[in-house]
């Protein structure tokens, strides 16, 4: 009974001990061995701690570690690889003070950013008979839509379908959501010239009938003309007899 009386009785102190020890050291300080030593100052690490007669030595973070806050460490953090084949590429590379900052490759969006991007995924292409209705970019992928009617895509951009009406063309196959309307040119009408060139025949033999009748009776009145001297003639003849 008399130990744990004890025991009851040094576990306090012992309790306020350690936690004035960890309140001894100040934000600019770390604890190592009981001992609190000044922290490095970002982009280096301790190399040697403190002791009685020597303050914290610090150096330089190595070759692709780094830190970025006053620390104790006697090792840097290593800097983030961004790795293209998880669809990311280096955006800002590591320093002495800061981690690599990893980004999506163009044409990816980011989708494990918890605090930088370790992985991205290829935007999405709209399918024939939609379109972009929002770009994809760093964080977000694709929105597609489909066309109004009247009109189709090949997955970028609505078109409206020919009128081929308006072309003065006929409609062979009538346009859908992916492609366009099929148009071909109208027949070649040849009933007009048909009409003008019967026409012209037809002109054409009533002066040629006119032509003729008219000779005909220019040669009717020259017979006439002539019959007619001939008996003036005859005539004369018989009464000088």
């Amino acid at each position: 009974m008399s130990i744990l009386y004890n025991l009851s009785k040094l576990l306090p102190l012992l309790f306020v001990n350690i936690v004035l020890c960890g309140a001894a050291c100040n934000n600019a300080e770390y604890e190592i061995n009981g001992k609190c030593c000044p922290k490095c100052l970002p982009g280096k690490r301790v190399y040697k701690h403190c002791d009685e007669i020597r303050s914290t030595t610090c150096d330089s973070c190595p070759f692709m570690t780094y830190s970025n806050t006053p620390n104790g460490f006697i090792e840097c953090l290593p800097c983030s690889v961004c790795d293209t084949s998880d669809g990311v590429t280096v955006k800002q590379a590591c320093t002495l003070t800061s981690d690599t900052v990893c980004g999506p490759l163009p044409g990816y969006y980011c989708i494990d950013s918890l605090y930088n991007c370790k992985r991205a995924k290829k935007h999405s292409s709209c399918s024939p008979g939609q379109y972009i209705k929002q770009t994809g970019t760093e964080f977000r992928d694709t929105v597609c839509d489909h066309c109004p009617a009247g009109s189709y895509s090949d997955g970028t951009l609505c078109k409206l379908h020919t009128n081929c009406e308006s072309l003065d063309k006929t409609t062979i196959r009538e346009g859908t959501d992916t492609t366009d309307a099929e148009c071909r040119d109208r027949p070649t009408s040849y009933l007009l010239p048909l009409i003008l060139c019967v026409s012209g025949v037809c002109l054409m033999l009533r002066f040629v009938t006119i032509g003729i009748t008219v000779k005909n009776k220019n040669n009717q009145n020259r017979g006439l003309n002539r019959v007619t001297t001939q008996d003036l003639e005859q005539q004369t003849l018989y009464l000088i007899i």
